[in-house]
């Protein structure tokens, strides 16, 4: 039956995807200035210990001082520029040091001393401390934002989705498998973004998921800057190997995990950051732009602390799952992604099932009105 309500539902220009003048908007006025989540408190227990996180140019480091704290500053030595840490994750011992003129930071991003400082004028160590950018701390979770922006703090993004949280151990995650990254995918963010705002594609595209979650898809709206989307188990048994197997070991889960949902849970924060829950592991991933036609996926993954052996090897048929949907999905993003070089193409028209991802399109339009106008 055709839906009833009237509402606009025409997608972002074709010409959008493949401007680099856009993306050079996107950058200042969306990825500067909103929250991505970079990682866990438990990725860096101890003093040194630090991740990072690249985008668009850009590079943040952050790294637990010597007083416990975390804090996150450009990954840029104030001399000449040099990037102090490579990597996604590692460790110094008791200061950092930039291995270009070896210059000296402490561990809470003050400079300690240049290298022959007799060559330099006395240098406030304050004055040349490293950067510092804004880092939120949220059940664990660490998110950075390189300049202020629109957003409210991470803990009032997340407020309406704490009592669904509440049950998840979250402060104790343990990393698992390490930080991720997928291969170059040759096509605009938006693009791997808008297969992952909506679900109408997954009977076709995703048959595995669907035997595993698809006749009870859940999928709220884009409202203040976050997204729910849950995939209860079906109450019919799965019909896929893979699939069967996994739901026999959540069956197998100590208490109290046992008292999980039966479900996956996706939290999207915008621009493009998705939190995941599940009944034995959590973590995240991020569509993040390496220029206007070539993205990546990044990402972690972490256990809960007393993992049972259940848990872990639901974990890695958990991770198989995804492995297969996410070669489905970079699949079908690169065959609509090709429309947007056609001149006869102009945008997409969305249905009931794709209200969130008009909601993205809509957040996108309000930040860059340039997205209404003539192709630039």
């Amino acid at each position: 039956m055709p839906s009833s309500e009237s509402w606009n539902s025409e997608g972002l220009p074709g010409w959008s995807y493949r401007s680099e003048r856009i993306l050079e908007l996107e950058k200042e006025r969306v990825f500067l200035t909103h929250w991505h989540v970079v990682g866990h408190a438990n990725d860096i227990p101890e003093p040194g210990d630090w991740l990072s996180f690249d985008l668009l140019g850009e590079r943040a480091l952050v790294i637990r001082g010597k007083d416990g704290t975390i804090r996150a500053f450009q990954n840029t030595c104030r001399h000449r520029g040099s990037r102090l840490v490579e990597g996604d994750k590692g460790h110094c011992r008791g200061a950092l040091l930039c291995p270009f003129h070896a210059w000296v930071y402490t561990l809470e991003g003050q400079l300690k001393t240049p290298s022959q400082p007799d060559k330099f004028p006395a240098l406030d160590p304050s004055e040349w401390s490293l950067q510092v950018l804004d880092l939120e701390e949220w059940r664990g979770f660490l998110f950075l934002r390189f300049e202020p922006g629109p957003q409210g703090s991470v803990a009032s993004l997340m407020a309406r989705h704490e009592k669904e949280l509440e049950i998840y151990p979250l402060e104790t995650l343990q990393p698992a498998s390490g930080f991720y990254t997928s291969p170059i995918q040759e096509v605009n963010w938006k693009a791997m973004v808008d297969v992952d705002n909506e679900c109408y594609h997954c009977p076709s595209a995703h048959p595995g998921l669907t035997d595993l979650y698809g006749k009870g898809y859940e999928e709220g709206p884009w409202l203040d800057g976050t997204h729910r989307i849950r995939g209860p188990f079906n109450q019919t048994p799965s019909r896929q190997e893979l699939n069967k197997r996994y739901r026999a070991l959540v069956e197998q889960h100590p208490s109290p995990f046992s008292a999980l949902p039966q479900a996956w849970l996706y939290i999207g924060l915008f621009p493009s950051s998705v939190l995941v829950f599940y009944p034995e592991s959590a973590g995240f991933y991020r569509s993040i732009p390496l220029n206007t036609t070539q993205s990546v996926m990044n990402g972690a993954d972490y256990s809960y602390a007393n993992e049972s052996e259940s848990m872990k090897q639901a974990r890695d048929i958990a991770t198989d799952i995804n492995d297969i949907v996410l070669k489905e999905d970079k699949h079908i993003c690169a065959l609509h992604y090709q429309a947007t070089a056609s001149k006869y193409w102009h945008q997409g028209y969305f249905g009931d099932s794709e209200k969130a991802l008009r909601e993205h399109h809509d957040k996108l339009r309000s930040l860059i009105p340039e997205l209404e106008g003539n192709r630039i």
